[in-house]
């Protein structure tokens, strides 16, 4: 190898890596935007963002704790990247069952908590059939069945992906954005351009959350905090 195709190997490199540098910074920089058009909708509100330039939220709605948060699913087979939208409303509630379900359930979905509860529930007919419901016993099984109205309200959106309530409250997890097709064949990148959230469905899945809490703590044999 002559010394002058050497130094051209070096400067492509180079070039290379200031372009990979650049559009990582631009990447993160659009990302931190991401939950821009939510701002103000939670009290006590409290901004913050991880390395990966990904945005979350902290505050207070309905008179609970509200904890927001962006996740980039990169785990797909045979389809793009997913950015999902995890809203979770708070709540201390010990003894309470634990009931959750996974739309489209494929295995991996690292970011769900359904696959780890320990008994599989049988959807009532008003869910669909191709989803993941479990809870953690009996108790588990009558909440879902009160509950089927509502969930089937929540569920007929095909952006939800996920409805969990635990002792610890309720959360709701809805795809948002899906990767850009060419960053992924060719680069294996997740790139979600453009991609924000929408006020209104930050404040309609919080809505969604609170129906649900308030449902779970009215109905017949609820436990009280």
């Amino acid at each position: 190898m002559s010394a002058v195709f050497f130094f051209i190997l070096i400067a492509v490199a180079a070039v290379l890596a200031n372009i990979a540098i650049r559009d990582h910074r631009r990447a993160v920089a659009m990302r931190r935007r991401m939950l821009d058009p939510c701002l103000g909708v939670l009290d006590d509100e409290a901004w913050s963002a991880g390395a990966d330039g990904f945005p979350a939220l902290a505050g207070r709605a309905y008179g609970r704790r509200v904890k927001v948060a962006l996740v980039p699913d990169t785990m797909v087979v045979r389809r793009l990247p997913q950015l999902w939208l995890s809203v979770t409303l708070l709540e201390d509630r010990p003894g309470a069952p634990s009931l959750s379900m996974l739309t489209r359930y494929t295995g991996n979905e690292f970011y769900a908590v359904t696959p780890d509860l320990p008994l599989r529930i049988e959807p009532p007919a008003d869910l669909p059939l191709d989803m993941l419901v479990r809870g953690d016993g009996a108790a588990a099984e009558g909440l879902c069945l009160s509950l089927a109205p509502v969930l089937k309200s929540i569920l007929d959106d095909a952006c939800v992906k996920e409805i969990s309530m635990t002792a610890k409250g309720v959360r709701i997890v809805r795809q948002i954005a899906e990767g850009e097709r060419g960053d992924h064949l060719l680069l294996r990148q997740a790139v979600f351009t453009d991609a924000v959230v929408d006020r209104r469905t930050l404040v309609h899945t919080l809505s969604q959350a609170a129906v649900l809490l308030e449902r779970r703590t009215s109905r017949p044999g609820a436990r009280a905090a």
